[in-house]
Formats: C-alpha cells, sequence, structure tokens
C-alpha cells in the first residue's frame, strides 16, 4: 500500500470518529435537555397534584384531576412512588405519546387503589433507563400509590419478567377482590416488554 492511500485511509477514519464523536455528543445534550424538560413538567405537576392531595377534605370523591402546566392540559390520577429506586411521579390518564413524554400513565385497570388489575406504563428513553428502574425490583420491595382521595397503598412485587411485544396477558383484569398493580416498560429498543406485577397486603 503507497504512503498516500495509507495517509488517505487514515484521513477517512480520523474524520469519520470525528463525525462519530460529534454525533454523540449532540445525542447526549438532546438528551440531557429532553430528561430536564421532562423533569421540570412532572415536578411542576407533582407540586399542583400534591397540594390538592394533602388538603383535609374527607369528603373527597374525585378521581382525577386536570392540570395545566407549559401551555398544556393534563388528567392526573395520582402519584407512584417506588422508595428502592427513588422514582415519583404522577400517574397521567391520558394514554398518549406526549403524556408518556412527560411521566407514567395508566394503561388499564379501575381507579387506582379499587380492586382489580391497574397496569401503568412508561418509556424507557434507552439511555437515561427512564422507567427501565423497575428492572431493579424483586420479591416484596414496595410500590406506594396514593390516589386524589388521598388513600397511599402499598404493592409489594411478586412477580417479573420479559415477554414479547404482541403479549397482552399483563393487561387482563383479577377478579378475585384483591388490588393487582402491573408496572411496565420497553426493553431491548422496544422489542421486548419488561413487566413488574404487585399485590396489595
Amino acid at each position: 500500500m503507497s504512503k498516500k492511500i495509507l495517509k488517505t485511509a487514515i484521513d477517512v477514519i480520523i474524520l469519520a470518529a470525528v463525525i462519530a464523536l460529534y454525533v454523540l455528543a449532540i445525542r447526549f445534550i438532546y438528551d440531557q435537555f429532553r430528561e430536564r424538560k421532562r423533569r421540570e413538567i412532572s415536578d411542576g405537576i407533582l407540586e399542583k397534584v400534591n397540594k390538592n392531595i394533602k388538603k383535609k377534605n374527607t369528603k373527597k370523591t374525585s378521581t382525577e384531576q386536570k392540570v395545566r402546566y407549559g401551555g398544556h392540559n393534563y388528567t392526573v390520577l395520582g402519584t407512584l412512588n417506588i422508595p428502592k429506586v427513588r422514582f415519583y411521579q404522577p400517574i397521567l390518564k391520558e394514554n398518549t405519546y406526549g403524556a408518556y413524554n412527560v411521566s407514567v400513565v395508566k394503561i388499564k385497570g379501575p381507579n387506582l387503589n379499587e380492586a382489580g388489575n391497574v397496569v401503568i406504563g412508561g418509556h424507557n428513553y434507552m439511555r437515561s433507563k427512564y422507567f427501565m428502574v423497575i428492572n431493579r425490583l424483586v420479591k416484596n420491595d414496595v410500590i406506594l400509590v396514593t390516589d386524589l382521595k388521598g388513600r397511599t397503598v402499598k404493592y409489594y412485587v411478586y412477580d417479573y419478567y420479559i415477554t414479547s411485544d404482541d403479549d397482552a396477558s399483563y393487561l387482563q383484569n383479577i377478579k378475585n377482590g384483591g388490588k393487582y398493580l402491573t408496572l411496565v416498560t420497553c426493553n431491548k429498543g422496544g422489542v421486548d416488554r419488561y413487566i413488574v406485577k404487585a399485590q396489595a397486603k
């Protein structure tokens, strides 16, 4: 190989490396910006909802609250708190792309903290691992759900597994009178789903 060809090859490799680093830097900056924005909106919603939950009103009957933040309207059902992984977010009603970019969303099931299987989903976000923190949960870990009536129920993890994206069995209701909670997020780039199941005791 001549020196000229070798030099050209090295120049191409260096250029490719610089472009790759540039793309990675832009992706990192974008991820950080997106996460800061998501957290700002989520925290703003939490602040408004928590004020309502803490009001001493034993006659509360509402199961949802309309919240406006950042020029957008959200319907909040309560809060999801997972102490082990320091996850504390509002639970939104809207099962939309925009809602998933802000917080976790109730996909299916009865009202929060009622008998049946409440299914809550959230984005993985791959790099930031947003809702993928649920893969750190093991049997008997505690998940707290607070509804707008001010009731906080402890759910204890009893199962966790990976399933295909066409398996919807985790959405099925449970009709034995118990209170169940199912958390779901994407796994492996959206190919699979990571499921955590918990029950109130």
